[in-house]
Order: C-alpha cells, then sequence, then structure tokens
C-alpha cells in the first residue's frame, strides 16, 4: 500500500511537470511574448503561476535565454522568478552572469554575487547590480563597481551606472580609470564617460590626468579618449610637464650657441656657424638626456593640451 502511494505521488509529479512545461509553451500575453521552462525537476500550480525548479533549468522568453544550475522559483504569469547557483542569461549581444538573479518581470533583473553584464564593447561589473533589459540601462549597488572595454580600458568607482543603449555611464565616489593604449590614466571624484564617439571622459573633483609622464590636475577635466588624449581643464590648474629627451637636446644645444654669441659679442666678434660648433656644450650635455626637472604652471582660468 505504501509503495503504491510513492509510485501514485511520482506520477503526479511527472504529470504536474508536464503540465507545467506544456503551458509554459503557451503565448501568455500580447506584450510578454511566449515562455517556457525545462528543469530537472517542475512543481507548477496552474492557478496561480508559482512554480518551483529542481536541478539544471533553461527559461525561454521573449528571445531571452536563461540557464541555472540549481533551479528556484518563478511565476509564468508576471515572469518573475529567483534562479540560483551560477546564472547565465543572453539575448542577442547582452550577456548577464551571476551567482543569483531575481527577475522581478520580463525585462527588469537584480543580479547578485560576481554581477557581470555585457553589451558590445563594455562590460559592467559589481557585487549586485539592477538591470533593465528594455532600455539597457544597469546599475551597480554594494560599494564595487568596474566598467571595462574590449581593448583594455577600465574605470572603477563606488558607484557606477550605465546606459549601454546610448553608452553614457556615470561614476561617483573614488574614481579611477586606465587607458594602456593610450598610456593614460586619471582619478576624480565623480565622471561621466561617453564611451561612443570619441569616447569623451569628464572628471570633477580633485581631477588628474597622467599621461607619458605629464600630468595635468584642476577641478574639473575634461579628456578625449581617442590617440593622444587631448586635455581641457579649468579650476585651479596644475600642470607638470616632463619635456622628451629630444627637447632636452635641442635646449641644450640653444643654450650652448647662446654662450657663444655672448662670448662673441664680449670680444667684441661676430658671431659664425663655426664659433657655434666649437663651442664647448653646457657640462649637462654630457650627462644622459634624462629629464630632470619639471615645469609646474598654476593658474584659476582653463589650460588645454592637445
Amino acid at each position: 500500500m505504501k509503495k503504491s502511494k510513492v509510485m501514485a505521488a511520482a506520477l503526479v509529479a511527472v504529470m504536474a511537470g508536464s503540465m507545467a512545461l506544456a503551458y509554459a509553451a503557451q503565448p501568455v500575453s500580447p506584450q510578454g511574448g511566449t515562455y517556457s521552462v525545462q528543469a530537472d525537476q517542475v512543481e507548477y500550480d496552474m492557478k496561480t503561476g508559482d512554480g518551483t525548479l529542481t536541478g539544471k533549468t533553461t527559461i525561454k522568453h521573449d528571445g531571452r535565454v536563461t540557464v541555472s544550475q540549481q533551479g528556484g522559483t518563478f511565476n509564468a504569469k508576471t515572469k518573475s522568478g529567483h534562479l540560483t547557483g551560477g546564472v547565465v542569461s543572453t539575448k542577442d549581444d547582452e550577456k548577464l552572469v551571476s551567482r543569483e538573479l531575481i527577475a522581478h518581470d520580463g525585462s527588469y533583473f537584480s543580479a547578485i554575487g560576481g554581477a557581470v553584464v555585457t553589451k558590445g564593447e563594455h562590460s559592467l561589473e559589481s557585487d549586485r547590480l539592477d538591470y533593465h533589459n528594455d532600455t539597457g540601462y544597469a546599475e551597480t549597488l554594494g560599494g564595487y563597481a568596474h566598467l571595462s572595454s574590449t581593448d583594455g580600458s577600465w574605470m572603477e568607482a563606488a558607484k557606477i551606472t550605465y546606459d549601454h543603449n546610448n553608452g553614457v555611464a556615470n561614476a561617483t565616489g573614488g574614481v579611477r580609470l586606465s587607458s594602456p593604449p593610450r598610456n593614460l590614466s586619471a582619478s576624480g571624484d565623480t565622471a561621466v564617460y561617453e564611451t561612443k564617439n570619441d569616447g569623451v571622459i569628464e572628471l570633477i573633483g580633485n581631477a588628474t590626468a597622467t599621461q607619458d609622464g605629464n600630468t595635468v590636475s584642476g577641478d574639473r577635466l575634461k579628456l578625449n579618449n581617442t590617440g593622444k588624449a587631448k586635455t581641457s581643464a579649468s579650476g585651479h590648474v596644475q600642470i607638470v610637464y616632463l619635456p622628451t629627451s629630444e627637447e632636452v637636446r635641442a635646449a641644450r644645444e640653444k643654450q650652448a650657441a647662446d654662450e657663444a654669441a655672448a662670448k662673441a659679442a664680449e670680444a667684441g666678434e661676430a658671431v659664425t656657424e663655426a664659433d657655434v660648433l666649437a663651442a664647448p656644450a653646457p657640462a649637462e650635455a654630457n650627462e644622459a638626456l634624462t629629464p630632470v626637472t619639471s615645469a609646474t604652471a598654476e593658474t584659476s582660468g582653463t589650460q588645454a593640451r592637445g
């Protein structure tokens, strides 16, 4: 008798799973598209739309495919659910990866634990992020955010919001960024990063940018992130410029020529090119042509360097 009850219960579970899959595969609303669920085991309430999933799970809805390794819960009517055990959700060129995924509806998701959303050339990573699939808008939570590009450039901050469709990121809290292809690094209190077009980055508050050893700092910096970065600064501006070895060599040659001309003038003689070439170079010219000084300028106006 006991064995018969167990077999009957197993049969009911199988039938419930079959009904869940059959029902879920049907169109649910004109706006929602189709919704289907597949799992090792499915328990489903056709009246409420609530279901429990066990084992590897695949949910498909409106072109999105979400795979969970441990199952979870869902509601076929509201398109909501909570999946665990390592989740990967993809649609077109978009990929969302996390340890847990909460679907609030068919287009709004919360990714929790090692959350990364990738769309096109950019990826946003955080302990937790909320993502709106319909608008491409993502917001990080948890005190750490990392936005990266396929060319190796990245930006970190306490919080980043990113509009994937428009390519605009807003970062707040200890912003740092780096662009290895351009030998550029920068920091500030907040930043607005336009990833499309010329890749313009605006740093606001305690802003500093360094490229090839040259540093510009100010209350506000605007960087063009293509090729050699073009920088404009405003507020209390400071520029530290380290000359190249070629510039150092040219300056020393000019110094030698000026000294030769001054000596000739004292002697009342005309200076010829031969005299300049024959003049001994300053002692520094015999040293390694490594910049040992820097030029510093401070102003309350605006500075720009191309």
